[in-house]
């Protein structure tokens, strides 16, 4: 079936309960960002691709929501079927709700999986649709999706205390303290990465994410994991009843909640908890809500995952060097296209002996292509790579050091002066915070307007966040904390916090730019006026200085990127010899 087979057939579906609108939300049971293929149920019914987005159908209409990443890319994707794109966070489209209130009669339902939808969610649009009647109960894509993938049945596995630093039995402990203060009989997590990262286990069930779908309850004195027991081997089922935590069957979570007594209190997040989950808890127990105990205390990173995440970048920074070293070799001969080197990259990355799989997808754009802010190179269409115009590259991986997330925007050739503007302008920005000390409680939001500013004053900016806070050896894209405007940058950052730092531009049909580097929050100073932090980096690559307008940089800002490179020569160049040696010291050298 085609996109428009597929609507005709859920509309049938629809009709036959009288449904005015369904919603298709880009979720699995546990809200994570990204998904294993069994779950992509928008990208099935829309042909988006996107990791963003939401779809709503009515009996006349198609329409799918997507943020300012995606916009391009959604264009292409939707044109070929009834789908059109609404872009969110443009006052020139509604919102969901918006449009569910102008499109469904005031006695209409809309309906949705809730399996698949979170509580926020639900409570949200509850709110904002009065009288109409909610479905929750509705699964119309497994009706459908008739090859629909299976879920993967990889085996879970053990990441050592000496890579994590904390035991599971020290990381209850915290948790149950926490409770103990906030008077919670009980606390759900539905959060994998946060499961994972409270067990000290990781695994395979979604791409680029070494998680295993599970659910936990945690009481005063008693841990429960629902999970496929067949996904854990005897290491991990003895390290798990070691440290008191007792396994369950994956359903079986639905079984625990109904069981805890009336009158006791659980707290949960509703971002993280889907709507099913929600209502099997017991009527009679108290809800308290709020962000994961687990998110936060994972926020925080131990003296063992900074000093390994450190050692994760020196290994993924010799690898990209290597890497860079042979596009700009390869790129003189005109047999180079994108898709191409992003597989050469993943076979350079697996070369290493603690590489567990990428971060993300690579985005990999080539001139215009780079305007494309979540451009993934595909076999077919890829551009070949010139010894011209500028090529930007994100990519990342999983090691069991660390996770990494690195984006270099690098010169193949000659440049318009608009290119080298528009890339001394990205470096300003991203120079920015790394000068900065900010007091203590600074939230991501008053830090994001010190990373724009620079392009502001130039009357230029972009439109994705400019940080977020990065997993070890989990999800690239960590919580609570964010660089930026709208969920998130309400967060205070914290000593010991992880955040990228990843100012862009993009000229559509021309260019695209994005320099970004992963850091640390340590504390600079403490006097009268209170405590100081600053960002001290953890990544060593060479930022390219040769696209730079020197005249557009203060004294401060040349030191600073001289200072970085020299650095980036003093860790890299002990790991590299012959070609790349010497490609490390040309790309180090000071302006």
């Amino acid at each position: 079936m085609n996109i428009d087979q597929r609507l005709e057939q859920l509309r049938s579906l629809m009709a036959e309960r009288k449904i005015d609108a369904y919603i298709i939300p880009t979720s699995d049971p546990h809200q994570s960002e990204y998904l294993s293929d069994h779950y992509k149920e928008r990208e099935f019914i829309s042909g988006f691709t996107g990791s963003a987005g939401t779809a709503v159908i009515t009996p006349n209409e198609a329409k799918v929501w997507t943020d300012s990443r995606y916009f391009l890319q959604a264009e292409k994707e939707l044109s070929s079927s009834e789908f059109e794109l609404m872009k969110m966070a443009d006052e020139n489209y509604p919102t969901v709700e918006e449009y569910l209130d102008q499109n469904v009669s005031e006695f209409g339902k809309i309906a949705f999986n809730g399996n698949l939808f979170s509580v926020r969610e639900y409570k949200s649009l509850s709110e904002s649709m009065g009288s109409r009647t909610l479905v929750s109960d509705i699964d119309y894509i497994s009706d459908l999706w008739k090859d629909r993938p299976d879920l993967r049945n990889d085996k879970a596995w053990l990441l050592p205390e000496e890579y994590v630093g904390e035991s599971t039995s020290s990381k209850l402990s915290r948790i149950r303290k926490e409770m103990e203060k906030n008077s919670y009989d009980y606390y759900f997590i539905g959060a994998v990465e946060d499961i994972c990262w409270l067990l000290n286990i990781r695994g395979n069930d979604i791409d680029f994410n070494p998680v295993v779908l599970c659910y936990m309850l945690i009481s005063k004195d008693r841990a429960y994991l629902c999970i496929d027991q067949n996904k854990l081997d005897g290491e991990v089922k003895d390290y798990l009843q070691q440290n008191k935590v007792k396994i369950y069957s994956y359903d079986y979570i639905f079984t625990l909640l109904k069981d805890i007594p009336g009158k006791n209190r659980i707290f949960l997040d509703p971002t993280r908890t889907n709507v099913a989950i929600y209502d099997a808890i017991n009527s009679n127990v108290k809800i308290s809500t709020g962000i994961n105990i687990t998110t936060n205390m994972k926020a925080i990173k131990n003296e063992t995952e900074i000093e390994n995440t450190k050692k994760a970048y020196i290994i993924d920074g010799v690898t990209l060097l290597k890497f860079f070293n042979w596009l700009e070799v390869g790129a003189s001969t005109g047999t180079l296209n994108e898709y191409v080197a992003s597989k050469k990259l993943h076979e350079l990355r697996a070369k290493n002996e603690s590489f567990v799989e990428e971060s993300f997808e690579s985005i990999i754009g080539y001139k215009d292509n780079a305007a494309i802010v979540h451009y993934a190179p595909k076999n077919v269409g890829s551009k070949t790579i010139g010894t011209e115009g500028l090529i930007l590259m994100d990519t990342g991986a999983h090691y069991k050091e660390g996770t990494t997330d690195i984006t270099r925007t690098v010169a193949l050739g000659n440049l318009t002066q608009a290119e080298k503007d528009d890339y001394t302008l990205v470096l300003k920005s991203h120079i920015a915070l790394f000068l900065a000390k900010f007091k203590e409680k600074t939230t991501g939001e008053r830090l994001d307007v010190i990373a724009k500013y620079p392009l502001w004053k130039a009357g230029k900016d972009f439109f994705h966040g400019t940080g977020h806070g990065v997993g070890y050896l989990l999800t690239v894209h960590e919580g609570p904390q964010r660089l930026g405007v709208g969920k998130g940058s309400e967060i205070e950052f914290k000593e010991h916090m992880f955040t990228s730092v990843e100012p862009g531009l993009y000229i559509a049909n021309s260019h695209g730019i994005r320099i970004e580097n992963q850091a640390v929050v340590e504390k600079a100073l403490e006097n009268e006026f209170g405590s100081f932090l600053q960002l001290e980096t953890l990544t060593y690559l060479p930022i390219d200085t040769r696209p730079v307008n020197i005249d557009m940089l203060t004294k401060e800002e040349i030191d600073w990127i001289n200072n970085y490179n020299q650095k980036c020569e003093k860790v890299l160049a002990p790991h590299l010899e012959g070609s790349d040696l010497e490609y490390l010291k040309e790309s180090c050298k000071q302006i």
